[in-house]
This record gives structure tokens, sequence and C-alpha cells, in this order.
């Protein structure tokens, strides 16, 4: 029988242990114990995703928060009240490959921080999927990390980054999404083939 993909950590998208992880992760923590944008969507399912939980920050990486608004559009006279007052706030509806969503970003103490809000679950929005595969292969090839951290200073987005070094074509979010039911033998043999550049990895 094939092994099932693992559980991403039950933690992952929980804000508060950014408090005990690298300088970039506490540096988030702070940030948002200060302003608690969490406690002001209070009644939303939500969850932080990107690049800090996954510590593949960069300079200018944002902190995102995933909201559950069965109405996305009708979120945005709450998101506006709570922070509209915030530097460089700007928000908008877009029509996202999944669906539509509300979109709002701003800075918190020169952090940049964006509000993604759709009609799904967080658990089944495609930023979160793709976090939880980036997730799995970090763990599985931890060499991997200053390499993304490399073509992201660089100026590439993180999908389009891991699909870089593994190889994968065509539209890189699809590619990613692709490897989420794979078990951790399948992924090794993907991370296995990866750019020569990344062999001689530990």
């Amino acid at each position: 029988m094939a092994e099932p993909p693992p559980a991403a950590p039950a933690d992952l998208g929980d804000w508060t242990t950014l408090a005990t992880g690298s300088a970039d992760q506490r540096r988030a923590h702070a940030v948002l114990a200060r302003h608690r944008p969490f406690d002001r969507l209070d009644g939303f399912d939500t969850g932080l995703a990107g690049t800090f939980p996954l510590d593949i920050a960069v300079p200018g990486s944002d902190l995102d928060i995933l909201v559950h608004a069965p109405d996305p559009a009708g979120l945005a006279p709450l998101v506006d009240a709570a922070f509209g007052g915030q530097a460089l706030y700007a928000r908008r509806l877009i029509m996202a490959a999944d669906g539509p969503a509300l979109v709002a970003g701003f800075l918190l103490d020169g952090l940049p921080l964006e509000i993604f809000a759709q009609g799904q679950p967080v658990a089944r929005q495609a930023g979160w999927r793709h976090m939880l595969v980036e997730a799995r292969l970090l763990a599985l090839a931890p060499g991997l990390r200053g390499e993304i951290r490399a073509l992201k200073a660089a100026g590439m987005k993180t999908e389009p980054a891991f699909c870089h070094l593994l190889g994968l074509t065509g539209d890189p979010y699809a590619a990613l999404a692709s490897l989420e039911n794979l078990d951790n033998t399948a992924l090794y043999g993907i991370l296995a083939h990866r750019r020569p550049a990344m062999h001689g990895e530990g």
C-alpha cells in the first residue's frame, strides 16, 4: 500500500509559533503581537501562510493572512474599518484562479502585510495548500531553504522558485499543487532529480 501524504504540522499557520523561530520569524511575531491583526478578524477562520511560517522570507516579503469569508466583497467594510488607517493601505477585489477574493495590503511597523479573503475554508485555499507542499519539501531537503531565499532575493516568487529548483515545468502554481497528494517516496524522487546546483546537499 502506498504511503499516505503526512499531515502538515498542526501549528504551521499559528502565528504565535514564530516567537521561537529564526530572527525573521521573531521580528514578524513581535509585529503581530503588537498590532494584533488576527484579533481584528475575530470570528473568521484565519491562518498565517507564505514565507514567514516556512522561514524563507527575504527583505520585502509580506505576512500573508488567509481568511475564510463566505462573501469576500462583504468583508470590505470590516477590513477598511480595522486596517484602513495603516500605512500604504490599499484594498481591491480580484478574480483568483479558484474564485473571487478580497485583497488588502498595508504596512505594520514597516513590514508588509496582505489579507487575502475567499469564500472557501482556509485549508482549501491555494496559498495554504502550496505552503503545505513547500513545508514538506523543506522538511525532506532542508538545503532547499537557502537556495529558495537566494532566488527570492533575486526577484523570483516563491512557487516559481521551487519549480525552478525542482525542474517542474508549466504553470508553477499548478505544478506545485500537483505534488500535494504525493507521498514522501515520490517527493524524494523529485528532489533527487533537482537541478545540479543543488547536489551535494546533506
